[in-house]
């Protein structure tokens, strides 16, 4: 298995294990990229970066807001938060919709995330990915280990359970060990670049 398969790999496991909704809300946040990139296209009055985070459909309402925006901060401290947060909104709201996701609002600056986005974020950065595969490997091995040994302690149950009351027993062990199998699978297809891709803003 090449690196970048078992990167992959890592990245799922590391969806299955704790879903996408940590990257989502570091996407909403006033710190995280699309916030980054509206604050400084209000700066330079570049919008075209900011585009990029949102689909094409979407661009007409993000020009409006930016323009609108542009125009509201010169009229003082109070209306310069007012505006700015208001095209980050437009922008964040789009860009989520634009991945199927719903907006739930501007998240704080400075949430802590866990490990794996700051080491993702400087994967990108640097082109380095030894951080974030450390980090995702840790969390693999991790959830294979405690995952097997919850199976090797139902499998004192009988596969073969000889009596009812052995059943809800044996049913339990099948599925753990079913859990497991699926898990293990579900990396493997990712390694070969069948897993499902979705975004991690």
């Amino acid at each position: 298995m090449t690196k970048l398969k078992m990167l992959i790999a890592a990245i799922v496991a590391a969806e299955i294990m704790f879903g996408a909704q940590s990257a989502q809300a570091h996407c909403d946040s006033l710190d995280g990229p699309v916030a980054k990139a509206v604050q400084k296209a209000l700066e330079t009055g570049n919008i075209n970066p900011v585009l990029a985070y949102a689909p094409a459909t979407a661009e007409a309402e993000i020009r409006a807001a930016f323009e609108k925006s542009r125009k509201v901060r010169g009229l003082g401290a109070d209306a310069r938060e007012l505006a700015d947060q208001a095209v980050m909104e437009t922008v964040i709201r789009l860009h989520r919709a634009g991945e199927g996701a719903a907006y739930t609002g501007l998240k704080p600056a400075g949430i802590d995330y866990g490990p794996v986005i700051p080491a993702a974020e400087h994967a990108v950065e640097t082109g380095d990915l030894a951080k974030l595969k450390a980090v995702l490997m840790e969390k693999i091995e991790h959830a294979l280990n405690e995952r097997l040994a919850h199976v090797r302690e139902l499998q004192k149950a009988p596969l073969e359970p000889k009596t009812a009351a052995e059943v809800p027993h044996s049913r339990e062990r099948v599925s753990a060990e079913l859990g497991f199998i699926t898990f293990a699978e579900n990396l493997h297809q990712a390694a070969l670049g069948k897993g499902a891709e979705q975004h991690a803003d």
